[in-house]
């Protein structure tokens, strides 16, 4: 008899603390997403940057490549024909393309943006696009020996770290 006269009150402290509780998951499920939409903001600012430097890397090196067999040329007194130099630049310049890596990177945060906005959660796909992203941001860093680059690249990988924190916390 104890028991069912208090069980109406129970049941409503039960009720109001799982209203409550719904009511923080709720809230803080759009804090998270809110922040992983800025930290996409982020990479795309960042790959916006880069796509611009990436035609700079090649016709710096060529520069480089250039002064380096003038001096060398003058040093030693062999001759270097154009066509060596043609060659050399253009493997160079299929080495550190990076334009492949950006397209990728910025398809992945396309799909990421539509995971997000998903009425369904998408916390492994969501997941697996964070690790492809990294891939592609890895890729762009090695193949592009530019300073403005890996800065960009330094950038985008704290947010990638972001990221995976936040996903770490998504059902």
């Amino acid at each position: 008899e104890v028991i069912d006269s208090l069980w109406p009150t129970v049941e409503q402290a039960v009720s109001e603390s799982l209203t409550q509780f719904e009511d923080f998951r709720q809230t803080e499920g759009t804090q998270m997403q809110a922040d992983l939409h800025r930290q996409c903001g982020l990479i795309s600012n960042q790959v916006d940057k880069v796509a611009q430097l990436a035609p700079t890397v090649v016709a710096e090196y060529r520069t480089k490549l250039l002064d380096r067999i003038t001096r060398a040329v003058a040093e030693s007194g062999v001759t270097i024909s154009d066509s060596d130099v043609i060659r050399e630049v253009a493997v160079y310049a299929d080495r550190c393309d990076i334009n492949e890596e950006i397209t990728r990177l910025r398809c992945h945060l396309q799909q990421f943006d539509a995971f997000l906005n998903s009425d369904q959660s998408q916390g492994r796909k969501l997941e697996f696009l964070g690790q492809e992203m990294f891939r592609e941001i890895n890729t762009i860093g090695s193949k592009a020996n530019n300073v403005a680059i890996a800065h960009s690249v330094v950038e985008m990988k704290a947010a990638i770290e972001r990221v995976r924190e936040v996903l770490q916390n998504v059902e």
